[in-house]
């Protein structure tokens, strides 16, 4: 396991758009914005699953992920790759889901939260250390 910079989880404090790729059975990629992506722990983030069903479909069959998340305010882009499990219930899920009903925009209850244990994360800012691998 790896865990973020600090830069990247303050970028995280709340929910953010983040990009997410994932492969399904018929080997093409999926790219999705959430707007949901936040940091659960030093280990985790993760996005309410609202409107998904491919990226869903996708983490069904093949649990890895990547994840861009871009601040352009903070000159923050990374890419975090790691393992995907859906939490149908439980703390997470009820925190999750009162959020969503906070927001009171008229969005359905999560089918799942996607909480993605992360494995390494990639320098993707312009200059000298883009592609690299920072944790």
């Amino acid at each position: 396991m790896a865990q973020l910079p600090d830069n990247v989880k303050e970028a995280l404090t709340g929910g953010q758009n983040v990009w997410v790729a994932t492969i399904g059975e018929d080997g093409w990629p999926n790219v999705a914005i959430k707007g949901s992506g936040a940091l659960l722990d030093e280990e985790h983030i993760f996005f309410a699953d609202l409107f998904s069903k491919k990226t869903r479909d996708n983490l069904l069959y093949n649990s890895r992920v990547a994840v861009g998340i871009f601040d352009p305010e903070k000159r923050i882009a990374v890419q975090v790759k790691g393992v995907a499990d859906m939490i149908k219930s439980g703390d997470l899920f009820d925190r999750v889901k009162q959020q969503i009903a906070d927001l009171q925009r008229d969005l359905p209850d999560p089918k799942y939260v996607v909480r993605i244990e992360i494995q390494s994360v990639w320098d993707m800012t312009a200059g000298p250390n883009a592609g690299e691998q920072i944790a």
